[in-house]
């Protein structure tokens, strides 16, 4: 794995693996804990989009100005920022006793989530090549397998779904002591990067256009995956919380492996190449999910996992390859940004979808978003193949 020069090189890289994680298990509890939550408050499926507003809008905030502000204050600063906000919001989660206070603590962890999230990608993809960038979203990947498990192991006895949150916030608290004792590393590294000899000038435009659209679309797949599949495995399909909790940990399950994958050979292979072989993989499993043959389709989760895997890292990886370093931390939190867009817009919509006509409505949504996603990203890899 490649290393940035640093006399402690492998400091700031391992405090971006712990905030990972903790931000994997977070986002993977939130689906398996929603009916829970729900029923607390009086809430219907519709009520989802609520908290994917509040987390995704303060995460869409705050990852969008998050280049101009490390130009500003530096990048240690706005780990130390963004890391304690995160740990604040979990706090309020776990204690909010009204619905509105929660929705508040999801709007500070999604802003706290927002910076620290949108600051290391961009520092990875600067100075650390793509073996690097599918490490870090590995472990991302492992908090998120464990995120469900740890939030049903807590509540199956009938624990409140606070507890796993209380949890979470604790352990990010440990983050934040780390973070503020080691941050500064951070400006202890150089950019590897160089620029290619791609026409920026020219293809900047449509090209950021594409990409930021591409981003848009695979969030909000893998989030309405993420927190969707459970609800629709065990109301619409009568599966067992035990089962679908299993299976929704599968899907984090392909998303950790095929990272550790892209992790151990991920400069061995163009690219292009493997985000083209993902997106249609993709196809194929949402497909075989949606349409549910022999009532097996609950099976495909691992496989869209492992479709999905490669394919964020891997295009933040190459944003400084495509734009240039020069503007490569602020297009990351751009992309970030849209990103959380995306987390809002499509689950909301399942949430909508679900409320009129059942759950299984997630299946073609999915359909359809990956068709666009492999069109996309097709499109793109076109318009920069070589004349």
């Amino acid at each position: 794995m490649e290393m940035p020069n640093a006399s402690n090189p492998s400091r700031p890289f391992v405090i971006g693996i712990a905030a990972f994680v903790v931000l994997g298990l977070t986002d993977g509890a939130i689906g398996t804990i929603w009916p829970d939550l729900r029923n607390e408050f009086g809430k219907t499926d519709g009520s989802f989009g609520q908290i994917f507003a509040a987390l995704a809008g303060g995460y869409l905030v705050a990852s969008a100005y998050s280049g101009h502000l490390s130009d500003r204050a530096g990048v240690p600063a706005i780990i130390r920022i963004g890391a304690t906000g995160s740990a604040i919001g979990l706090g309020v989660i776990a204690l909010g006793p009204s619905w509105s206070i929660t929705l508040a603590g999801f709007a500070i962890l999604g802003l706290g989530n927002g910076l620290s999230d949108s600051v290391l990608n961009a520092w990875v993809a600067l100075n650390r090549g793509p073996r690097a960038m599918g490490l870090l979203h590995a472990l991302y990947g492992v908090g998120a397998l464990g995120g469900p498990l740890v939030a049903t192991g807590l509540t199956v006895n009938g624990q409140q779904w606070r507890t796993p949150f209380a949890i979470f916030a604790l352990v990010q608290f440990v983050v934040v002591a780390a973070v503020f004792v080691r941050a500064q590393d951070f400006d202890q590294t150089a950019p590897i990067r160089r620029e290619t000899s791609v026409d920026r000038e020219s293809a900047h435009p449509w090209l950021l256009g594409s990409l930021l659209t591409w981003f848009l679309i695979y969030v909000g797949l893998e989030v309405s995956v993420g927190q969707w599949s459970f609800t629709m495995l065990t109301e619409a399909r009568s599966m067992s919380d035990i089962n679908a909790a299993i299976l929704v940990s599968s899907f984090w399950g392909g998303v950790t492996l095929g990272r550790l994958g892209l992790a151990v050979v991920g400069h061995s292979i163009t690219p292009e190449r493997l985000m083209a072989w993902a997106s249609l993989l993709a196809v194929v499993a949402v497909t075989t999910f949606a349409a549910n043959p022999w009532g097996l389709g609950g099976g495909a989760l691992p496989v869209i996992g492992l479709s999905l895997s490669v394919m964020f890292p891997m295009a933040v990886n190459r944003t400084p390859h495509y734009l240039g370093t020069a503007r490569a931390s602020k297009v990351v939190g751009y992309q970030l940004a849209t990103s959380s867009a995306g987390a809002i817009a499509v689950p909301a919509l399942v949430g909508l979808l679900a409320d009129r006509h059942g759950t299984e409505v997630l299946g073609p949504v999915l359909v359809i978003g990956s068709i666009l996603l492999a069109a996309l990203w097709f499109s793109v890899s076109l318009r920069l193949r070589p004349q």
